[in-house]
């Protein structure tokens, strides 16, 4: 996915947490802006206490954190 892509949903206003799906089928949420660090080719995602480094190319889907319940 385009950097300025994931940083429109992340920097939305009113901020909502989203998911990240990625395509592996594995997804990470966020739940706060200050927990994702995009950068042009990979983001880093804060995931408990551990962070993820994540290819934005294989970030498939960004969606509403309340819509996937």
């Amino acid at each position: 996915m385009n950097p300025d892509d994931i940083r429109k949903a992340i920097h939305a206003e009113p901020f909502e947490p989203v998911i990240l799906r990625l395509s592996n089928g594995a997804r990470y949420e966020v739940r706060h802006p200050e927990n994702i660090l995009i950068g042009p080719r990979t983001s880093a995602v804060l995931v408990g206490e551990s962070i993820q480094i994540i290819a934005n190319v294989h970030i498939n889907q960004i969606e509403p954190l309340a819509a996937a319940s």
